[in-house]
């Protein structure tokens, strides 16, 4: 039996890094799951390839930072599945600047991505979790909450507001069942890293051989081990675990 057998889970960002990977993990240990992300090309491959190797999962286009786009994602996963359980608030954009590089409209986009559209998702997804006596919510901040990143003000910012939103909702909804929690990772090598090392004329393993040096295990994390935590999070296992904020970061903001 897998962990999350008869749970629908949505699970926004799924088209790659800590979401896709969360979204195959949660297939594998049962869960039918539904993927957004703004990336329609990849976010159907993911789904198909979902599909192929025996699991159910559907993928919506959509811009978190929409109110509009977050409720339909919802809508669409419970007329699909007839419920919710689990909703994985992952999708979310990084900019380099300090205070006095930031824009108006940079700090509008940042903060409709990485706060508003976690909330636009929370709001659509509780009073369907209330109908079948509760769920979990996971929200992925980051380490960047506690520890500042360097002309990053925007994003560790934002992540830090994950973490108040998460203990506020967590408040607000226990007594209906509804637990929700964050996971906070480090240094995780995804795509998107891949991506960095490329600008930077840097092969992926001249990359890794730097990225995460300095955490306590002396390596960076993958988005596996990101989704392991979110399956527990997100499972039964946890079920004495609310408005958490679970370090995953290897030791790093220890140090």
């Amino acid at each position: 039996m897998g962990r999350l057998d008869g749970k629908v889970a949505a699970i926004t960002g799924g088209a790659s890094g800590i979401g896709e990977a969360t979204a195959r993990l949660f297939v594998e240990e049962g869960a039918r799951v539904a993927i957004a992300d703004m990336d329609a090309a990849r976010g159907h491959m993911v789904a198909d390839e979902l599909k192929t190797a025996g699991g159910e999962a559907i993928f919506v286009e959509a811009h978190m930072e929409r109110e509009v786009d977050a409720s339909n994602f919802i809508r669409r996963t419970v007329a699909q599945y007839g419920r919710l359980d689990i909703l994985v608030n992952n999708a979310g954009m990084r900019l380099y600047q300090t205070v006095v590089e930031a824009s108006e409209e940079s700090w509008d986009a940042i903060l409709g991505v990485n706060l508003k559209g976690y909330a636009f998702c929370a709001k659509a997804a509780i009073p369907e979790m209330r109908k079948t006596g509760g769920g979990s919510i996971v929200n992925v901040a980051s380490q960047r909450a506690f520890m500042a990143g360097g002309n990053m003000v925007q994003y560790d910012s934002t992540k830090a507001a994950v973490t108040g939103l998460t203990r506020g909702m967590a408040l607000d909804h226990a007594m209906q069942g509804i637990r929700v929690n964050a996971v906070c990772p480090g240094p995780i090598f995804t795509r998107f890293h891949a991506r960095r090392a490329a600008a930077a004329g840097k092969t992926a393993e001249e990359f890794l051989d730097e990225f995460g040096r300095d955490t306590m295990l002396k390596r960076p994390g993958t988005p596996r081990e990101v989704a392991n935590c979110i399956l527990f999070l997100a499972s039964d296992e946890s079920a004495f675990v609310t408005a958490t904020c679970l370090l995953v970061d290897g030791g790093q903001s220890a140090m």
